[in-house]
Parts: C-alpha cells; structure tokens; sequence
C-alpha cells in the first residue's frame, strides 16, 4: 500500500494512489497454495475486478442499467468465488468497484488511465504475494483440479446464494439511486459487507457492530478531515489506520469500522475537495441503510429456505407413505 502511495505523491499524481489502493486490495485473496495456481488465481480475481469497474462505468450512460449491472456481477461473482474456493472477501470488490464506477462522472477518454493505474496495484499485489509464498514455513495446501460441472455437482445450491445475492444488491443499487445519495455506492457496499457473514447470526451481529464502528469512525473523520494535514501526513495516516483495521478485524468487526471510515475518507479527500459535514451524514446514511437491508434480506432468505426445507420434506415423507 506505502508503494502505490508514494508512486503517486511523488509523481504528483494522486489518482496512481487511489485507483492503484484498489489493485492493492487483491493481496487479501492470499493463501499458502502451489505458486502457479496463486499467480492465476490473482490474474483471474484482478481481470474479474477490473471488468466489474468497466461494466460499472458503461452504465452511466444509461443509468437505469446500473442496479442490472452490479446485481449480474454479484451474481456471476458469488458463483465463481464459491464454486473456485476463493475465500473472503469473495466478490466484495468486484461488488465495490462496479458501483464505484456506476457513479463515476469522468471522460471515457480517462477510464483506460484509471485501469491502468488499478493493474499496477494489482502487479504490485502480485509481487508481493510472490514473496510472501516464498517465506511460508508449512508447506503449501495442494489445490484439487475438478471441472467446472463437477464443482457445481458438489454444491448445487450456489445458484441459490447466487440469486439471493445479486437480487439483494440490485435492490441496494436501486434505493441509493432512488434516495440521490451522495455517493450512492456507500450503501451498496455496506449492504455487500454485511452480506459476507457465514450465517444469520454473524450477519446480524455485524449490522450492529458495522454501524456502531461506523458512527464513532465518523466521530474521528470529522477530526482528521478539519485537521490542516499536508498530503504525506495524510498518506501516512492512511496506511496506519488500514494496518491497524487488518490486525483488529479478526478480532472485533466493530473496531475495524472505527478504522476503515475514516481511512476511506481520508483516502478520498487525496484526489477532490469534500464538503465535510455533507460528506459525513451521507456516509453514515448509506451505511446504515445498507447494514439493515443486508440483515433484513439475510433473514428473510434464511426464513424462506426453512420454510421451503420443511416443505418439501413433509411432501417427500406423504410421497413414501404406502396407498
């Protein structure tokens, strides 16, 4: 993070910093695996990412498409991390960087130089899980090879996820849009980030921890954004308040948020002046908008598959009783 962060002050260039921060997200897909099917594995999620922001921005040419859009790349996403074995945090970017780009207003002149700028973080990723490999002292887990038919096979039901997924963050896209919030895309992930929970419980206990973490990390963004930081002040604050979320979000999800917020605030405030107040009280709606729909759709799924479970059992216990 430091390397694509300092390639953009030095080179004066913020947007290398904040477009390249997202590439950099990818080193959180690392596992101790054979190198080569790392390396594919980061071509594969960086090329999925990359698409997802592409696919984004073509919607702003008709905005009606956006929440169509974001909900096939949840859908097709959550597929494919699954079915592959690709561990959290799955298609939140892919998610992230889609509705970044749906509310993106920018000449379609820069979107090749904004790509670019991501696939350098990304190769920087990329380098860096390379020598993190070679410093693992267990020796890597071997990935099975199957087909794509025969991992289906194995977990039918992720066409299921799929749907509840995508339908979800169709539905998140539509109300930010429908809501005009600013930056509407903070709803969208909130809603996506909840979503990450393994079960109904986690995610409800998440819905509470997100948005508790992210009204006293608002608390400490309206400190840090009024303070007079000069750029490298700035930069330097961004990487200790991300260090500091990676360490504690095994731990405790809700003081992450106290962390993450004021990180993405500040790492926005890199490339455009923001109006604070306005900034603050969209990003608390958003999320918390974003927080309750993840919970409220989770546990009407959950509902919903228990009842139809039930169902069909009942139908299956009368089919085998004799006439």
């Amino acid at each position: 993070m430091a390397i694509i962060l300092f390639i953009g002050y030095f080179s004066h260039n913020m947007s290398i910093a904040s477009f390249g921060f997202l590439g950099i997200f990818i080193l959180m897909y690392y596992e101790n695996i054979p190198l080569k099917n790392l390396i594919l594995r980061f071509i594969a999620v960086a090329l999925f990412i990359l698409t997802s922001f592409l696919i984004g921005f073509l919607t702003t040419f008709a905005s009606w498409t956006a929440p169509i859009a974001v909900g096939l790349i949840a859908f097709l996403g959550r597929i494919f991390f699954r079915l592959y074995d690709i561990k959290k945090p799955g298609v939140f970017f892919a998610v992230l960087v889609s509705a970044m780009g749906a509310s993106m207003r920018i000449p379609i002149k820069q979107v090749p130089v904004l790509g670019s700028y991501y696939l350098l973080g990304a190769f920087i990723a990329i380098l860096m899980a390379i020598i993190v490999h070679f410093t693992e002292k267990e020796p890597p887990t071997i990935v099975e090879e199957k087909s794509f038919f025969q991992r289906v096979h194995e977990d039918p039901s992720v066409f299921i996820d799929g749907i509840f997924y995508g339908a979800t963050l169709f539905l998140a896209v539509y109300l930010s849009s429908g809501l005009q919030l600013q930056n509407p895309y903070w709803m969208v992930v909130s809603c996506a980030a909840i979503l990450q929970g393994d079960n109904l419980r986690a995610i409800m206990q998440r819905n509470v921890q997100r948005i508790l973490g992210t009204v006293i990390g608002i608390g400490i963004a309206a400190l840090l954004l009024n303070a007079p930081l000069t750029t490298l002040e700035t930069i330097f604050l961004i990487i200790a308040l991300f260090t500091i979320s990676q360490i504690s979000v095994r731990s405790n999800y809700a003081l992450s948020a106290f962390f993450t917020t004021p990180m993405a605030l500040l790492l926005s405030s890199l490339t455009k002046d923001q109006n604070v107040p306005s900034l603050l009280q969209y990003r608390f709606i958003g999320i918390a908008l974003g927080a309750l729909l993840g919970a409220l759709s989770a546990w009407l799924i959950t509902t919903g598959l228990k009842f139809y479970n039930k169902s069909f059992d009942l139908h299956e216990s009368f089919d085998k009783e004799p006439d």
